[in-house]
């Protein structure tokens, strides 16, 4: 297991809309190294401190996990409830806002390109939130012993998580 980018050593950027900011921790293009075998694909950290629209992203998949508190979203006119333990997926061109949360967070974020088969997920990274043991990264969703939060961690078939580190997993 090896660090690929901790969240602490990037700046944030704005979001494409400008309602609020986060940090990349992998490009559309630094995917392309890291799998060049699948659709290319992009990890963020978003701040999340107040309802705001999400930025329309067409072509991409897209996966939604809260940190630390519930929050609510509404998708294309429907509300859903999402919490740390159940990620959402929803397609960068639907209407998605933050409609409201229990307190400021963060989130993170999976955007990966679809193509013209887009409910096909043969080929594109897929975000979880329990350890299955087939796993290309895991992300920290906490802080712990020698793992800071929010830091990308590529991982070999033999390596072993800590069972107390809480993590999103990326298969």
């Amino acid at each position: 297991m090896h660090v690929i980018t901790s969240f602490d050593d990037l700046e944030p950027v704005p979001w494409a809309n400008g309602a609020g900011e986060t940090t990349e921790l992998v490009s559309l293009i630094q995917s392309q190294a890291l799998t060049p075998n699948l659709r290319r694909w992009r990890l963020s950290i978003a701040r999340l401190d107040r309802p705001a629209a999400f930025s329309p992203l067409p072509g991409l998949a897209r996966t939604f996990l809260p940190i630390g508190a519930e929050v609510a979203l509404e998708i294309d006119g429907q509300v859903h409830s999402v919490t740390p333990a159940a990620p959402v997926k929803f397609r960068g061109e639907q209407n998605v806002s933050l409609s409201s949360l229990e307190e400021p967070c963060f989130a993170l974020n999976l955007m990966v390109e679809t193509d013209d088969q887009a409910t096909s997920e043969q080929n594109a990274l897929q975000m979880m939130t329990q350890f299955t043991g087939s796993a290309l990264f895991a992300v920290t969703l906490e802080s712990g012993p020698g793992y800071p939060k929010f830091q990308l961690l590529e991982l070999e078939q033999t390596n072993v998580l800590p069972g107390h580190l809480g993590v999103a997993i990326l298969h």
